[in-house]
């Protein structure tokens, strides 16, 4: 079970990282760096109950001339405390059955020299979209950048108005209608092998 559940995560993050670097189109001599296994955390804190989940299946991927960015996390990752919470998460929240993916796509804002060890606070202006629904956001992150390596880290809010997530009725008060989310992801140069 643990063994087919692996391979089948290897083979999603294979399929995410291929779509990213086929949707942006980047050229060979492009400072691409890419991140697999990024963790993602989201919570929500009422007076009733506190809910949290996480995946470790974010996809992102930089090119630091354009200073382009995008994040792909597959919803059905998210692993939550108890078996419901994911089942109640996806077939009647987020429905990822429909919408499988939450996704970032944006630019920069600031000029970073990736080739700079150091700590950057930095912001990025983009399109969020959750549950199908798009939104333009600017978001602030840091940037630690060593030895040719980054992590990215950020976090934020968002509205489950904003993205048409409804809460039943009869759940409404253990729901925050804010979500905090963290971000986590360790970026490695993309080098292209010969065929």
């Amino acid at each position: 079970m643990n063994i087919l559940f692996f391979t089948l995560k290897l083979r999603i993050q294979a399929a995410i990282l291929f779509g990213l670097l086929t949707i942006v189109g980047f050229v060979d001599a492009q400072p691409i760096y890419l991140s697999t296994g990024g963790k993602c955390i989201f919570s929500s804190a009422t007076a009733v109950e506190n809910i949290s989940a996480f995946s470790e299946s974010v996809s992102a991927i930089i090119n630091s001339q354009t200073k382009e960015v995008q994040f792909k996390v597959p919803m059905t990752t998210f692993v939550f405390k108890r078996a419901l919470m994911r089942e109640h998460f996806n077939k009647k929240y987020v429905e990822s059955d429909k919408f499988p993916f939450a996704t970032f796509k944006g630019i920069m804002n600031e000029n970073i020299d990736f080739s700079k060890d150091g700590v950057f606070e930095v912001t990025a202006t983009g399109i969020l979209t959750i549950h199908g629904i798009d939104k333009k956001v600017t978001e602030k992150g840091t940037i630690t950048i060593k030895a040719g390596k980054f992590n990215i880290s950020n976090e934020f809010k968002v509205s489950l108005k904003d993205f048409h997530i409804t809460i039943p009725r009869i759940v409404i008060a253990n729901v925050s209608e804010f979500i905090n989310i963290k971000l986590d992801c360790a970026f490695n140069p993309y080098t292209k092998t010969k065929p």
